[in-house]
């Protein structure tokens, strides 16, 4: 046994990429998506995984570990807004479905922290697109509020959730409508209802908990959390499409003194300046233009140019685990749509950090940030680029997959056997 383990050490070793505490790019052309703007010929020191100095003249320490980029890009890693990642294998497989509910009514109080799957293989996918953190949020169930949204970190370890129960998430429109009834005007007063008992809920605490006063509609399980929320300063994420339920929501929530995230906003552009001037970002798909839907018939492929254009904080999401690695094309598809290069990098890295809360710490290369990097062999938003090496709090993590595996176990033939 003690031969085995021993065993499993050496190989284990032989296969993780080298660690060091401190180490230095040098030759990169680095996108700090921060004040210095992008750097050619420049260093990044990195030490005890955070960033210790950038720029063209870094001093690097004897005990630094020289990693030449040879002239290639760095970024910081990508932050994906808001997907499913790790909570949603195969959508078609129920057992690996831990996004929503069916048949349970729980809504504000339910949190996806605990099912997260670090050895998803889909994570290890998004890692070779240059992802390293990602927001994961709850599809719900049969309420309006769908549950609690989590950060994690793609690193590969065993309990990747760094910020738990880190939003609230609440699904209006026409989907909301179908949680309620079938009208969206009962998803907003839904909405409302929350924040109402769950305030109410503060005051009776330990009446409504003893039974004998059983007339609100949420569960205490719901109101314990919203209660949590209310007053955090954490932002609720609220998906909607249609001009005039944005606006609904942007009203109820600004009521109450709580941060409002948009999530999807396909008709955002018709409302962007009351949008600017609530301080309200959008996290969007720049190719989810097509109007599925009556709730999408003001969808247009220039609409997250047109929010930054009027002052909106724009970022880029994709809500399926599966394509989490493109969000980097999706950026480059903006800027084909006017959206300025630099917002467009911005938008899969520092703007995301800043929406969910941790712009102090991630989405950016300068002194005192998480070590979160990626070198590329080229422009980061061309589709022919890929990621080179990646680093997790100054921790190089492996650019593979299965897929990739499987490409290299079958690339040559082993034998006369098909």
């Amino acid at each position: 046994m003690m031969r085995f383990a021993i065993a499993l050490l050496l190989v284990l070793g032989a296969t993780a990429p080298a660690m060091a505490d401190v180490f230095a790019l040098t030759n990169a052309r680095v996108h700090t998506v921060d004040a210095l703007g992008t750097l050619e010929d420049a260093t990044v020191l990195v030490r005890n995984g955070r960033i210790a100095s950038v720029g063209k003249d870094v001093r690097i320490p004897s005990d630094a570990v020289r990693i030449d980029a040879a002239g290639g890009e760095v970024t910081p890693g990508l932050f994906a807004g808001f997907t499913n990642l790790g909570i949603q294998e195969i959508s078609a497989v129920p057992e690996t479905v831990d996004q929503s509910l069916e048949d349970f009514d729980r809504g504000a109080g339910f949190s996806i922290r605990r099912a997260v799957n670090p050895d998803s293989m889909l994570i290890g996918v998004a890692r070779t697109g240059g992802v390293t953190r990602a927001m994961i949020g709850p599809s719900g169930g049969s309420q309006v509020f769908a549950g609690q949204a989590s950060l994690i970190r793609l690193d590969g370890a065993s309990n990747p959730v760094s910020h738990p129960d880190h939003a609230q998430v609440a699904v209006l429109g026409s989907r909301g409508g179908q949680r309620t009834g079938g009208s969206r005007a009962a998803a907003l007063q839904q909405l409302e209802q929350g924040f109402a008992e769950a305030l109410l809920y503060a005051d009776s605490r330990a009446l409504i908990r003893g039974a004998q006063a059983s007339s609100l509609g949420f569960s205490r399980w719901d109101l314990d959390a919203l209660l949590a929320f209310i007053g955090s300063g954490r932002p609720m994420a609220v998906h909607a499409d249609r001009a005039s339920d944005i606006i609904q929501a942007l009203d109820i929530l600004k009521a109450r003194g709580i941060p409002m995230v948009l999530l999807g906003g396909a008709e955002a552009w018709k409302v962007a300046a009351a949008l600017a001037a609530a301080d309200v970002p959008v996290l969007l798909d720049p190719l989810d233009n097509l109007p599925r839907g009556f709730d999408r018939l003001g969808a247009r492929s220039d609409n997250i140019t047109l929010l930054h254009q009027a002052g909106v904080s724009v970022g880029i999401l994709e809500g399926s685990g599966r394509d989490v690695r493109r969000i980097r094309q999706y950026a480059g598809n903006a800027v084909a749509e006017g959206l300025p290069p630099e917002v467009a990098l911005a938008a899969i890295t520092r703007i995301p950090a800043e929406v969910w809360g941790v712009g102090d710490t991630y989405g950016r290369i300068a002194p005192g940030m998480s070590a979160d990097l990626v070198l590329w062999n080229g422009d980061p938003l061309e589709l022919t680029t890929w990621a080179q090496r990646v680093w997790i709090e100054g921790r190089e993590v492996p650019v593979d997959s299965r897929q990739l595996q499987l490409r290299d176990r079958y690339r040559e033939p082993r034998s006369a056997y098909p």
